[in-house]
């Protein structure tokens, strides 16, 4: 059976050099159910922030706000990594996410080694931007289709409620809208 360890982060940019601001990991079975979550608001453990006006601009996080209630780097590590150890269930844990491998690298460097994640999650992950090139390679999807989450949700017709808009880019949100892009791909991938 696969476990997904779905998740997003948002950085103050996108380089390892920015600081790592929050992190969603869900896991879910191979049906996309849920079977645990975790989020993490942090700050470094120092106090002191390295951010882009670009990526705090994308990711619309208010500092002084987070800064409230963001916990050291150090203090999240614990709890990543007991989250980690309680999903695995000798079962390794496939991570998932949209740009998957730079929210994973910023993880690694922040909050959990990459032999600790290695540990419990596999190697290889599944990357839905990259899911989206093979499937319009294989023609099951336009060319023409932005390849971003958000226009990937519009194209696939989820959750398109009035309000929605304001809650991109917060990391739980783009984690559950980036399971259920990665569901739709598998219904056309069995199609």
């Amino acid at each position: 059976m696969i476990k997904y360890l779905i998740l997003d982060a948002e950085m103050g940019g996108r380089e390892l050099k920015f600081s790592l601001l929050t992190a969603y990991f869900m896991v879910t079975d191979d049906k996309f159910h849920l079977m645990g979550d975790l989020y993490l608001q942090v700050k470094p453990d120092d106090g002191i922030y390295i951010v882009s006006g670009q990526g705090m601009l994308v990711n619309g996080i208010n500092l002084q706000e987070h800064d409230k209630i963001a916990i050291p780097y150090k203090e999240a590590k614990p709890l990543l990594y007991k989250f980690l150890k309680i999903h695995f269930d000798g079962c390794r844990l496939t991570p998932v996410g949209h740009g998957v491998r730079g929210d994973i690298k910023h993880i690694q460097d922040k909050l959990i080694s990459e032999g600790s994640w290695e540990q419990f999650c596999t190697y290889h992950y599944i990357d839905t931007s990259v899911v989206l090139q093979f499937l319009r390679a294989c023609g099951k999807m336009p060319l023409d289709t932005d390849g971003s989450v958000e226009a990937l949700a519009k194209y696939f017709n989820i959750n398109q409620k009035p309000g929605d808009d304001a809650q991109w880019h917060d990391a739980r949100f783009d984690t559950l809208m980036t399971m259920k892009v990665l569901e739709k791909f598998v219904e056309l991938g069995e199609g």
